[in-house]
This record gives structure tokens, C-alpha cells and sequence, in this order.
């Protein structure tokens, strides 16, 4: 059985490291308390999917924008030959490839809508959305992103079912494929570009940790109140 290798490293870790932090920040989004380390895991979420962004032009072969097959055409025949497997696909398939862009897609506006939240409310900056309307697109889109997640384990899960051979699950582990194709190399530009995807979403997750809205929130909360009986006593008094 020929073996060939077609995720590098830095695309493997990209996968199960966005994987991580979406689920990170997911869970944490409805705990007022650790706000910081939400805001922290969406920035690192989100420098991630802006490098593989990048990725997808000069990276790799297989990790390339131009070798996801998402034609109609492609659409068809992965149909028609999903049961009989008369056509193997060394990277994405043509499903696997539109649910990847529309993850990327939804991630990456996820953590700006997430950034323009934060800006409001720490009043950094404004660029006039109204924040309810940020935090609803926010939330809609985290879940979108979830439900894409759900759908690429099933395709995970139906590839173990029909295509076990191929070692899909095992690839994003190992890298190698049981496919006859051409083996993935780097070159020393796609080295040095990894090196960094791994390291600046790193230092983005320290700094936006250190992001802190509760407080601020909290003084809100505690002016509203304290108006609140303010107005409570007037009236009283009247």
C-alpha cells in the first residue's frame, strides 16, 4: 500500500491547535469571570485562521486554495463515486473543500466581530455597529462555525465508515495518506512562515488575555443601580 505525505506539519497543527482554541473560546464565551481568557483563545483562533488564509496562496500543494476542488463538476462525481471509490483525492475532496473555506470564512469573521465587541464596549474604539447587533452576528457565527465543525467530523466519521483504506483520520496525525500521489515539501519560504504561524498566534493570545471589559461592565451595572435607587428615593420622598 503506497504511502505519501500530504499535510506538513505546519497544516496538522493548524488543525487540531484551531480545534483547541475554537472550543476554548466557545465554552468560555457565557462565563463572565474569565472573559480575558475568551477574548484570548478567539484572538489565537483568529490569527490562526488569518495565516492559513495566506496558506491557502503560497502554501503547499494540498494545502493550496487552488487544489480544493469545489467545482460543480467535482461535486458530481464525488457523488456519484463516493460508494464505489473509482477516484481518490490526495487532499481535500470536493465536500471537505467548501466546508473548510466556509470555516475559515465564519472563523475569521467570528474573531472581528469579536474584536469589534470588545473595542465598543472598552471604548478603544468605534466604528458605529450597534453592539447588540455585534454580539447577535458574534454568536450567529460561532454557531455557524460549530455546525461546520459537525460536519466536517461526519465526513471524518463517513470516510472511517467507506474508506477506511485511505487512512483520512490517521493523515491529520501523521501526515501520510494511503493515495498515490505526489509527496508535500516546503520550502525554506513556507518554513520560515510556519515557524510564525506557530508563534505569533501565541503572542496574540498573551495580549489579548490581558483585555479587560468586566470591570467596566461592572461599574455599569453598579451606575445603573445605584441610579436605580436614586430614583427609587426621590420618589418615595415625593
Amino acid at each position: 500500500m503506497t504511502k505519501t505525505y500530504i499535510w506538513s506539519l505546519p497544516t496538522r497543527l493548524f488543525h487540531w491547535l484551531l480545534a483547541i482554541s475554537f472550543a476554548a473560546a466557545y465554552l468560555l464565551g457565557d462565563a463572565d469571570d474569565l472573559q480575558s481568557l475568551h477574548f484570548a483563545f478567539g484572538a489565537f483562533a483568529g490569527t490562526l485562521i488569518f495565516f492559513r488564509i495566506l496558506f491557502g496562496f503560497f502554501g503547499p500543494k494540498y494545502s493550496r486554495f487552488s487544489d480544493f476542488p469545489i467545482g460543480v463538476k467535482n461535486h458530481v462525481e464525488f457523488v456519484k463515486t463516493f460508494f464505489a471509490k473509482t477516484k481518490e483525492y490526495a487532499g481535500h475532496n470536493p465536500a471537505a473543500s467548501v466546508v473548510m473555506l466556509f470555516i475559515l470564512l465564519a472563523g475569521i469573521l467570528c474573531s472581528i466581530s469579536g474584536y469589534l465587541i470588545y473595542s465598543s464596549e472598552s471604548k478603544t474604539f468605534s466604528l458605529g455597529f450597534d453592539p447588540d447587533f455585534l454580539e447577535e452576528t458574534h454568536e450567529v457565527l460561532a454557531n455557524i462555525f460549530l455546525i461546520l465543525v459537525g460536519m466536517h467530523l461526519l465526513g471524518i466519521l463517513s470516510d472511517l465508515l467507506f474508506h477506511p483504506d485511505t487512512g483520512t483520520l490517521r493523515s491529520m496525525f501523521t501526515g501520510y495518506k494511503n493515495v498515490q500521489a505526489e509527496n508535500v515539501r516546503l520550502n525554506n519560504f513556507q518554513k520560515i512562515f510556519g515557524f510564525l504561524w506557530l508563534i505569533i498566534p501565541v503572542v496574540m493570545f498573551f495580549y489579548a488575555n490581558g483585555f479587560q471589559i468586566n470591570e467596566q461592565k461592572g461599574n455599569k451595572q453598579e451606575t445603573e443601580e445605584t441610579e436605580q435607587r436614586e430614583s427609587e428615593s426621590e420618589e418615595d420622598e415625593d
